[in-house]
């Protein structure tokens, strides 16, 4: 395995984007000025609270935005998705802006739904008052939060549309009477000496206060990763992320000893034990070493004592991994059918189907009915000699 890369940035982190897993840490958990990275979370909000095809009405909050800009005019109609193309792809301040104002009603009402989302997804240090990234002392986060917020983001098939897209065009507004061709900032995807295979996100920034910053995202072979570097300096931005990336793919794999729904074992349902099938409930991915697939290991423990009737989807047991020896995580187990149990101890699934009976309960069924039957010819003979003893002779 090939020691960890020495990159320039000051912060940084590797994430796997399956797992969550943490491949390489560079103070990922110092507080940075996320730039226009920013714009990841703004837009992953939009494409969940908004319509691509709504029609924004651009107000005066976008006069006077510094930074990138598509000049857009008060007054001016366009669509969500058009804004969400400028803004991840040309990284425009002002589309930014339009998009906060029609989703979140103003600047501050969007500031509140990204922070409610961050703390949702599980960024816990980071906070933001705008959806651009432009400097504030109150806007901040980290590499591992905005790794958090981009594996989110990569997660949607709009938003992984949207960022891995090299050109766009805005046709001509009732404002603006030109196209506006839109150019990906993105540098290992565009063809450019950075270009790098598998890349498919995700967002630039750069601001004289937060230095150089990107999030990247790649896939090969089915394995992503998300890379964040922090408070970079110029294209040690793009040798850096190569770096991270080059160091995931070469020395970890994704592997998935577990798929969901498939068979791991059966548990035995009351005393004639039939065999209910139990089912993973959700698969298992871990990333490891490269050669070490073979090191993990499982284990399982099922409930005893299951009577019917068993409910579809009840938890009965759990698959329990380990890697060399320490626990990786666990997976419940499941009925994969329901099963029930009626008055003849007959074992049937939900659609009614006979599995299997029950013999010692129909023996009991059978022992009592015979004792009644002997109760009730008892009786029968005790009344007919009762009957018979008290007849009358007449002369």
């Amino acid at each position: 395995m090939e020691n960890p890369p020495q990159i320039v940035g000051p912060t940084a982190v590797l994430m796997d984007f399956t797992t969550g897993q943490v491949l390489y840490d560079k103070n990922m958990n110092q507080r940075m000025y996320p730039a226009s990275t920013t714009k990841i979370l703004t837009a992953i909000i939009a494409i969940e609270k908004g319509k691509l095809n709504d029609v924004v009405t651009v107000n005066d909050d976008v006069k006077n935005i510094d930074g990138n800009s598509i000049y857009l005019v008060p007054g001016e109609k366009l669509t969500l998705e058009q804004l969400l193309y400028a803004m991840l792809l040309e990284s425009a301040n002002d589309a930014a802006i339009a998009v906060a104002d029609h989703i979140g009603g103003s600047i501050q009402g969007f500031a509140n739904l990204m922070n409610e989302k961050a703390k949702e997804i599980g960024a816990k240090d980071s906070h933001f008052v705008n959806p651009n990234g432009l400097p504030n002392t109150d806007h901040y986060s980290t590499p591992y939060d905005m790794a958090l917020i981009a594996r989110y983001a990569m997660g949607n098939t709009t938003f992984r549309k949207i960022v891995s897209t090299i050109h766009y065009q805005i046709p001509p507004t009732n404002k603006f009477d030109k196209p506006r061709d839109l150019w990906i900032s993105n540098r290992l995807i565009k063809p450019t000496s950075f270009h790098y295979d598998g890349a498919d996100g995700v967002k630039t920034g750069y601001t004289i206060a937060a230095n150089q910053v990107f999030v990247g995202s790649a896939t090969r072979n089915g394995h992503r990763l998300i890379s964040v570097i922090m408070g970079d300096e110029g294209t040690n931005i793009w040798t850096d992320t190569i770096k991270l990336l080059n160091y995931g793919f070469n020395n970890f794999d994704l592997v998935n000893p577990l798929e969901k729904n498939s068979i791991v074992t059966y548990a035995d349902i009351g005393k004639v034990k039939f065999k209910l099938p139990l089912i993973a409930k959700d698969s298992f991915y871990y990333v490891v070493p490269k050669g070490q697939e073979s090191s993990i290991k499982s284990s399982i423990s099922v409930d005893k004592n299951i009577n019917a009737p068993v409910k579809k989807g009840t938890t009965l047991g759990m698959i329990n991994f380990t890697l060399n020896g320490k626990p990786i995580g666990s997976v419940q187990l499941i009925a994969d059918e329901s099963v029930y149990k009626n008055y003849l101890g007959t074992y049937y699934n939900g659609t009614k189907t006979t599995v299997i009976k029950d013999y010692s309960t129909i023996r009991s069924y059978a022992e009592l009915l015979i004792g009644l039957v002997i109760v009730m010819i008892s009786i029968l003979l005790w009344l007919k000699k009762r009957a018979r003893n008290k007849f009358i002779f007449i002369k």
